[in-house]
């Protein structure tokens, strides 16, 4: 199996590709550290399986690049890598179009099986815990809710949210006041504060 690992940390990078490619694990890998490059990567490797995207880069973010990837490559499985085994990232990576979730601390020879059965087109989104949407009556946010709130993270007012989307800036408010009220915020700034609790940004 043949697998693209973006992820901008050289040490972890090296060092995941190389027990990735041992013998025992029996994938090929080639690297990327930054989105801009996977993506021209996965364009001459054109006889990948798979692409292992880590949550935090530097330059651009994990979910956005399993979008990226699924809107060029859809044929392409797509796992979301991170050292947080959150139920909440889990979720939002199979919004984005993911087909597994592999936490870092999982042992290598776990991490290879999880990904020969993604390859084999089923769904690995192994978090250790209980996913949240299991717990009373607690549901995700929608997934443009998601969006919105992701933007509204890195600092984004209204006006420049509805650009990004393409929506009218009075759907962006109702989208906030939908998120609040989910949430139990008490204003945009409790609302991130909550999110990063939960784990949804």
């Amino acid at each position: 199996m043949k697998i693209l690992l973006v992820d901008d940390h050289p040490l972890f990078c090296l060092g995941f590709a190389q027990a990735l490619s041992l013998p025992q694990a029996g994938h090929e890998v080639v690297t990327a550290s930054a989105l801009p490059q996977a993506m021209e990567m996965a364009q001459v490797h054109g006889d990948l399986d798979l692409v292992l995207v880590d949550y935090r880069l530097e330059e651009g973010d994990g979910l956005l690049g399993l979008r990226a990837f699924g809107a060029r490559y859809p044929w392409l499985a797509r796992v979301l890598i991170s050292g947080e085994r959150s139920p909440a990232l889990a979720e939002r990576a199979r919004l984005a179009g993911a087909s597994g979730f592999i936490g870092k601390a999982m042992p290598i020879d776990a991490i290879a099986d999880a990904l020969r059965r993604i390859a084999a087109g089923h769904t690995v989104f192994d978090t250790g815990e209980e996913p949240l949407a299991a717990r009373g009556n607690w549901t995700m946010p929608t997934v443009r809710q998601l969006e919105v709130l992701e933007l509204l993270a890195r600092g984004n007012p209204n006006k420049r949210i509805a650009s990004e989307l393409g929506i009218a800036e009075r759907t962006v408010k109702l989208h906030v006041s939908a998120l609040l009220q989910h949430l139990g915020a008490r204003s945009r700034t409790h609302l991130l504060v909550v999110a990063r609790e939960r784990g949804l940004v």
